[in-house]
């Protein structure tokens, strides 16, 4: 079921400016969503972040705009049919940091990890680098664990250490195999999708730098130390 919210004509304008930036030709969804009985807009439901799509930090890239799920907590075993493919929003489970969302870092093809936990990232501003490499790319894995490691600390964990000595910051990436979407590589973040035929650094760069911390939660993520 595809929705389109009825927006303010100025605010429309704007969101529509945005996306265009961000998505340099790509699909125009802005103020859309969808749901399904796995992961419905209810009564309760707090809605679509607003905005939608939420804003981008002034850079451009190649993503398309998705429209957006609800973003709900559900309890596991349960399964949510994700709207799009890979997801880049929707209901998720939160089990705490490790579990959903998961630990940044990178992820061996060898290990499969359900959306439903990884979309927690997404709602707390994370970027999800995923890669489709059944038979293992190890070159192209290790070119995007290289990649991650050149990027800083997220600063709202970096200010964490003075009240947290003990705490270590990282950066908000997680690098996951996910072997049933199309192309080889892509890049997530809340309501945003960048696919690639090669791990381009370049692009993916441009994506984080865009992305990063728009999102639902993306800047009221609070690790425990």
């Amino acid at each position: 079921m595809l929705t389109t919210r009825r927006l303010p004509l100025v605010l429309c304008a704007a969101l529509a400016a945005v996306s265009v930036l961000s998505s340099c030709g790509g699909s125009d969804n802005t103020g859309q969503t969808v749901d399904n009985s796995t992961c419905p807009y209810g009564p309760n439901s707090a809605g679509p972040y607003s905005p939608n799509p939420p804003k981008t930090n002034g850079k451009t890239d190649k993503a398309q705009v998705i429209p957006e799920m609800p973003h709900e907590h559900v309890a596991p075993p349960a399964k949510v049919t994700y709207a799009h493919n890979p997801p880049t929003s929707g209901c998720h489970y939160s089990l705490g940091y490790g579990q959903a969302p998961i630990t940044a870092g990178a992820y061996p093809y060898t290990q499969s990890i359900p959306a439903e936990n990884w979309v927690h990232n997404l709602e707390h501003g994370y970027i999800v680098v995923l890669y489709r490499c059944p038979e293992g790319c190890d070159a192209d894995f290790t070119k995007l664990r290289e990649w991650m490691a050149k990027q800083p600390p997220d600063p709202q964990f970096v200010a964490l250490v003075k009240s947290n000595p003990g705490f270590k910051p990282y950066t908000k990436i997680v690098i996951v195999p996910w072997p049933s979407m199309t192309p080889k590589f892509a890049a997530v973040s809340w309501d945003y999708y960048d696919p690639m035929d090669t791990a381009d650094t370049t692009e993916l760069q441009h994506f984080y730098d865009n992305h990063v911390d728009q999102a639902p939660e993306g800047s009221a993520q609070q690790p425990t130390p």
